[in-house]
């Protein structure tokens, strides 16, 4: 089954210059209408198994807890085509999020991806399961073009979720956008892009996938482990490099209570993946 629309690839070369300027692009189409209802059912089937203690705001990574569907929407040929035009041709998965607000669900504050005054190669790609028109139904707003100041100051938090936010001071300085999506449709941006989320109040969910991409390289430098595909989903560390560093991110199973897991940086395209392509074909 193709999870991607047909149009998807004209769409994001016809939007891909004006990530520069705004730092944001919207994928109008994204989804095929069959890789709509495919995902709906499986975040549905992730939703009805998660514990009641872990948040369905922040459902990490589970596409290393069986939920291959999540690995192959991420390995999607157009998919990695598309962020390849942000994250160069060596690219790896970073992290997958299920934000999924449930009716009565808070705003999310103002922040960045980023934390790096640098600017690395990273895209966040959202996508939205539900139609995110009306307002108050949980859409992400952004502050175009604020990118380009990179990583601003932030305040002190006692969000759930964040510990550092922006200042309202700056927020209300410049003028926001609301995505405004329909289901099916996805957004790209970049980690200094400031935004938030509208609190949900008109869906029984708002269903949204976050994919986090970024160049190999990044991860090379900082001496961070590797993983990739092999045949039938499994993961395989890719070839040691020296000085690898021995620190482990650890996420929580949304399965269960107070159990934890490693994660994965898992590599999509480059010459990790291809150098295994071509033994094979050897």
């Amino acid at each position: 089954m193709t999870l991607l629309c047909d149009g998807f690839p004209a769409a994001a070369e016809a939007t891909a210059p004006s990530y520069s300027s705004n730092g944001y692009v919207l994928w109008r189409p994204f989804l095929s209408s069959n890789g709509l209802a495919f995902l709906r059912h499986q975040v549905d089937r992730v939703l009805a198994r998660t514990h009641a203690s872990v948040s369905t705001e922040w459902i990490m990574n589970v596409h290393l807890l069986g939920e291959s569907w999540l690995l192959d929407l991420a390995m999607e040929k157009h998919l990695l085509d598309a962020v390849q035009r942000f994250c160069g041709p060596d690219i790896t998965l970073l992290q997958t999020h299920l934000f999924c607000k449930p009716q009565g669900c808070a705003p999310t504050p103002w922040h960045q991806d980023g934390s790096s005054d640098v600017d690395i190669a990273l895209a966040t790609v959202w996508i939205t399961l539900d139609d995110l028109v009306a307002p108050f139904s949980g859409a992400l707003v952004v502050l175009p073009g604020q990118h380009q100041l990179t990583l601003l100051p932030s305040e002190a938090s006692d969000h759930i979720q964040f510990d550092r936010v922006l200042s309202s001071a700056f927020v209300d300085q410049h003028k926001s956008f609301r995505y405004g999506l329909h289901a099916g449709e996805a957004a790209v941006h970049h980690q200094w892009l400031p935004h938030a989320s509208e609190g949900n109040t008109t869906l029984p969910y708002r269903r949204v996938i976050v994919l986090r991409y970024i160049a190999t390289s990044v991860l090379e430098t900082e001496a961070v482990a590797l993983w990739r595909v092999c045949p039938g989903g499994s993961l395989v560390r890719v070839a040691q490099q020296d000085g690898d560093s021995n620190e482990r991110e650890l996420y929580p199973d949304f399965r269960t209570v107070n159990k934890y897991f490693e994660g994965r940086h898992v590599c999509m395209r480059g010459r990790f993946v291809d150098a295994v392509c071509e033994s094979k074909a050897r």
